[in-house]
């Protein structure tokens, strides 16, 4: 007998059935546990390389071209894709599905502790792992008003990093802020080689007095009773005239007084974009 003439003959035994079928998926519906926005792991690897002071063409010229061919070898990824900003480099690999992300990341680790040949400023690079709670949970967009004070990107930058930027870091939770665009305030150094050959100064000598004159030095330590305190020297705080007045070489002259070479005999120096 076909089943349709069954349930034809049999219809509240059919309706029996349904509805305890019915009852049992509504008993499994409430058990089963649900989340709004449940924890998704996603076959990502990120790779973070900070190199303080670095214009983005230096970042991908000096780190992440290095880092990019690195870990092309590595077996399992899908996609390789690199951002260049101000000051840092960061390599994003994604797995194809399936792949174990354990041995990824040692493998990873292993490669990435094996490159050699990066700026000595740059830092030591950073991996860490990514899934759906590393997503922003705000996005915030600026734009000029016709009757706005901010004149150009460079203003927009400084207004964004300096009136906001240091505002939100300071609210209990907070775990990172990021911004683009807009434009970094720098302090430019235009040499005069005819100046350099004058004075016999090579510009790596150049480089050198620069980063001794903004590095903070421990000039030893004060001990009194149980506490001690560590003492250092100020480094130089970067304007157009403190870092004409750097010494980049010292020497006694004719008269026998010491005559001191300063950048600002061999350079022009000021404030930019």
């Amino acid at each position: 007998m076909h089943p349709s003439h069954i349930a034809i003959r049999n219809p509240i035994f059919i309706f029996i059935i349904v509805v305890v079928i019915s009852l049992w998926g509504y008993v499994s519906y409430r058990q089963i546990p649900r989340e709004a926005a449940p924890d998704i792991q996603i076959p990502l690897l990120i790779v973070t390389i900070p190199f303080p002071g670095a214009s983005p063409e230096d970042v991908e010229r000096e780190v992440v071209t290095r880092l990019e061919l690195a870990v092309a070898s590595l077996s399992g990824i899908e996609n390789v894709e690199s951002d260049s900003r101000f000051g840092s480099g960061r390599v994003t690999l994604t797995y194809s599905v399936g792949q174990d992300m354990d041995i990824a990341l040692i493998q990873l680790l292993s490669k990435v502790s094996a490159i050699d040949g990066l700026p000595f400023e740059s830092k030591r690079p950073t991996v860490k792992t990514s899934n759906s709670d590393d997503s922003p949970i705000s996005r915030l967009a600026m734009v000029k008003l016709p009757n706005s004070k901010i004149d150009d990107l460079g203003t927009l930058g400084d207004f964004v990093q300096f009136d906001i930027i240091e505002k939100l870091s300071r609210i209990e939770g907070v775990s990172e802020i990021t911004f683009r665009g807009g434009q970094k305030r720098e302090l430019k150094v235009a040499l005069d080689t005819q100046k350099l050959a004058e004075y016999s100064i090579s510009i790596p000598s150049v480089l050198e007095a620069l980063k001794a004159s903004s590095a903070q030095v421990t000039a030893g330590e004060i001990i009194e009773g149980k506490r001690t305190y560590s003492l250092r020297a100020e480094a130089i705080s970067y304007t157009s005239s403190t870092a004409g007045n750097i010494i980049l070489r010292s020497e006694i002259g004719p008269d026998g007084r010491p005559v001191n070479v300063k950048l600002k005999d061999i350079a022009k120096i000021y404030m930019s974009y």
